[in-house]
């Protein structure tokens, strides 16, 4: 692939750990996106975090997450920070899908589970955002409800035909960012803007369930189309550990700030 490859196809479709977007086959500094898909076929992996610091995401199935003295029972959307230096196995009893989410850190500590029940009630972690034309519901899985030094990652689900990431906004000088897009069953699909010339896009183009974008500079907005959701899951990371993982550096497109 080429280095400068923005829009992967199909990232679900191979059972094990596969790492899909690393630095090495895009324009990516240290962020990468792996997809854990375990079935009867591959029921049970080892796993290690490695030199990272991992968000592991539940997008269906259910499953066990060991890593030491601890386990943690996953279903869908639930979610599991990971410090450095973990490891352990992941097994399912009949199908489990996970999402990776890595950056390089020195983040310690033991892992913390975030259950998807909790984190929806939480008023500060769940919110309904936009205006007509763009509303879209926001659930932020990874962000300052656990010690992360460099990861933030959540999950957006769009009215029918809305806009989302709406005003257009960039993050180049602080973060760089993965968007995966789930719950799109065909004939669901979006269009997706990335751009810092609008008449000159990096990227313009369709994405279907479990296509993935990078976002390594620019704008990104993206619209489902009429009587269907555009979602998806955000998997950002600060462009190196001294930053401030905050949303301090994310700038609106000034024609579209708010007077």
């Amino acid at each position: 692939m080429s280095k400068k490859n923005i829009l992967f196809k199909n990232t679900g479709n191979k059972p094990g750990r596969n790492w899909i977007i690393t630095p090495e086959n895009s324009e990516l500094d240290s962020l990468a996106y792996s997809r854990i898909i375990l079935n009867k076929q591959i029921s049970k992996i080892d796993y290690n975090s490695g030199k990272n610091e991992v968000a592991l995401i539940c997008l269906a199935g259910e499953g066990t997450i060991r890593l030491g003295d601890l386990e943690y029972q996953v279903k869908p959307y639930d979610s599991l920070f990971i410090p450095a230096g973990k490891s352990g196995f992941i097994e399912t009893e009949s199908n489990l899908d996970l999402v990776e989410c890595a950056a390089p850190s020195d983040a310690t500590g033991d892992p913390i589970y975030i259950p998807f029940d909790t984190l929806k009630e939480d008023k500060h972690l769940t919110e309904d955002l936009g205006f007509d034309g763009c509303r879209r519901k926001i659930h932020r899985l990874i962000d300052d409800n656990v010690p992360a030094k460099r990861l933030l990652c959540g999950l957006i689900f769009s009215d029918e035909g809305n806009w989302t990431s709406w005003a257009p906004h960039e993050h180049t000088e602080t973060k760089e960012e993965i968007y995966l897009y789930f719950e799109m069953p065909p004939p669901a699909f979006g269009i997706q803007l990335v751009y810092e010339d609008l008449d000159n896009p990096d990227y313009l183009g369709p994405v279907y369930n479990d296509d993935a974008v990078v976002i390594k500079r620019g704008y990104h907005p993206n619209v489902a189309i009429p009587g269907h959701q555009i979602n998806f899951i955000w998997i950002m990371a600060t462009l190196d550990p001294s930053m401030e993982r905050t949303w301090a550096g994310v700038n609106t497109q000034p024609e579209f700030q708010a007077d």
